[in-house]
């Protein structure tokens, strides 16, 4: 990808995931929440199917399959679970994008402990920030409401799944087509989605409207999940994983449209401690370069500590 088509997708996908975040807070007025998503993923699997076969798509082979369902699975199952399950229950659209949003935050101390990368001051003060940004926007709501506390739980684990996911494929997973990826994360995410629907009353779509709003929230959601993938894989997780961070303002305007979600105080001040934390991240001098392979990271482990080459 070149740097416009970067620039291009960046900004494509994070309007395509606010805009899908508010749409599916909406139908999630009329439909049960896992029910929803299993139809999202259902349909999601026949259109994958189609594109792949037009695209002639190669099919992984062997450990990378395995791989490529690992992390497919965290990166659709994972992500959109907890956070259907906790927008069906209550907690707004944009609230549940900031949590997500802290998806570079969680990517770079994920990248430290598992890739062994160093940060940089200004990365560990963008944690610092994107942390308090989530405290600040959490807190009231919880206090407010302790019965909502699990609900934050399920977003977390959301984020922690994606952001697990999207690590997986930059060091793994650079040769999979970011289409293939995709329709391999929806294949192993149905049955998963299909067990849970039967943990609450299911609730299908009761007219056209709601198979319309359908519709739209899976061509919006393939299209969002499938950029990121190839974000992901032209500049590694690290970058990739900084778009998250402008989620929440986009998702804010579209929840005020769509739903007429208030902005609040928390929500505001959490915005700009977020969107602080994306500034430093994206400024940092010394910025990540994309995803070592596999076979690389494995290399680098075996250098001692102090060749360790600086991000």
């Amino acid at each position: 990808m070149t740097r416009s088509t970067i620039a291009v997708s960046a900004c494509a996908m994070v309007t395509l995931y606010a805009v899908n975040y508010a749409l599916t807070a909406l139908a999630l007025r009329t439909m049960s929440p896992f029910l929803l998503l299993l139809l999202r993923f259902g349909i999601s699997v026949v259109v994958l199917l189609v594109v792949c076969a037009l695209l002639r798509t190669p099919i992984p082979r062997g450990r990378l399959i395995g791989a490529a369902a690992g992390a497919g699975l965290l990166s659709q199952a994972g992500q959109f679970v907890g956070a259907y399950w906790a927008l069906g229950h209550g907690v707004g659209a944009g609230f549940t994008a900031l949590v997500i949003a802290m998806n570079p935050v969680v990517t770079v101390v994920l990248s430290r402990l598992i890739l062994r990368r160093r940060s940089s001051r200004r990365a560990l003060l963008a944690v610092v920030l994107g942390a308090a940004a989530v405290l600040v926007a959490c807190l009231p709501i919880v206090l407010s409401d302790p019965r909502i506390g699990p609900m934050i739980l399920a977003v977390g684990g959301s984020l922690l799944a994606v952001s697990l996911g999207a690590l997986w494929q930059g060091r793994s997973l650079r040769t999979v087509h970011p289409v293939m990826f995709t329709l391999i994360g929806v294949l192993v995410s149905v049955p998963v989605t299909g067990a849970l629907v039967w943990t609450e009353p299911p609730r299908p779509p009761a007219d056209p409207a709601s198979w319309a709003l359908l519709g739209g929230i899976v061509a919006i959601g393939l299209a969002g999940t499938t950029l990121y993938s190839a974000l992901v894989r032209a500049v590694g997780a690290d970058a990739a994983s900084i778009l998250f961070s402008v989620i929440p303002a986009a998702t804010a305007v579209a929840a005020l449209i769509v739903l007429g979600e208030p902005l609040t105080v928390a929500g505001v001040t959490g915005l700009v401690l977020g969107a602080a934390a994306s500034v430093l991240r994206l400024g940092d001098e010394r910025p990540a370069a994309a995803d070592p392979p596999a076979e690389a990271a494995e290399d680098e482990s075996r250098v001692p500590a102090r060749s360790a080459p600086q991000p």
